[in-house]
């Protein structure tokens, strides 16, 4: 048993983004096993706020494929989205004729993206304790609108990210993470007196890391990342408010 779980904890500890599959499919009872873990997973008040998506139809695949520019969401591998979904429980409180006003607004979604989430992290980490490989896709909220009406997704829903699970064409190397004193802290935020040493390390190991990378190495680090991700094209990402209110959620800003 200890074996068993120092090798599960070995697995999340190398976690790595697969963005290439063999195509070799991954067996029915497989995937079934790992859409239960997703519904398996802790629920915010047990309300079951998602719902899973495998997206099985090429001609739909390809479309996603162009809306978040990855073509590989058209190859090998599954792909699923995992929605925030509050349209069953506001469909079962109207057949009470209840009010559901609070199954819509700030806290309910924010619930539904936690339940969301977490389930996919598990479906993740169950995928990854098989062999495996995983890469989420959060640019399936490139044109989130599109997402909807791609996968006719009822009001009180939402389209929060994508997932391919598969069989990995390749293993690169875990992308070395922030410092235990950077990211971690007791009571307050961390605030480590060595700091600049702490970034300069850091950004050193980020930029040797993707430029000794055997696939697409760049010169770049984590400071300059941070820079290109805030000055990037943000695509509809900005509409995220509006068709969220479209959708039905009600999200005041006061």
């Amino acid at each position: 048993m200890a074996d068993q779980t120092h090798s599960f904890i070995d697995t999340l500890l190398h976690h790595t983004s697969i963005r290439a599959f063999q195509d070799t499919a991954v067996p029915a009872e497989t995937l079934r096993t790992l859409e239960d873990v997703a519904q398996h997973t802790a629920s915010s008040q047990y309300m079951q706020q998602f719902t899973l998506i495998r997206v099985t139809d090429p001609d739909l695949r390809q479309k996603i494929a162009a809306l978040t520019t990855h073509q590989y969401i058209a190859g090998p591998g599954t792909f699923y989205v995992f929605v925030v979904d509050q349209a069953r429980n506001v469909r079962l409180a109207d057949n009470l004729h209840a009010a559901t006003t609070r199954l819509t607004d700030w806290n309910a979604f924010l619930a539904g993206v936690f339940d969301a989430t977490l389930a996919a992290q598990n479906m993740v980490a169950a995928a990854e304790s098989t062999g495996l490989g995983t890469v989420y896709l959060g640019s399936i909220l490139n044109d989130p609108q599109q997402m909807i009406d791609l996968l006719h997704l009822p009001r009180y829903t939402f389209p929060l990210l994508g997932l391919m699970v598969g069989v990995p064409a390749d293993r690169p190397d875990a992308k070395p993470r922030l410092p235990h004193a950077l990211a971690v802290s007791r009571n307050s935020y961390p605030q480590p007196a060595d700091t600049p040493a702490l970034w300069d390390t850091y950004n050193q190991a980020v930029h040797t890391y993707y430029a000794d990378r055997s696939s697409q190495p760049r010169d770049t680090d984590f400071a300059r990342m941070v820079v290109a991700n805030s000055q990037g094209d943000p695509h509809h990402r900005g509409e995220i408010g509006r068709i969220l209110k479209r959708q039905g959620f009600q999200l005041p800003q006061k």
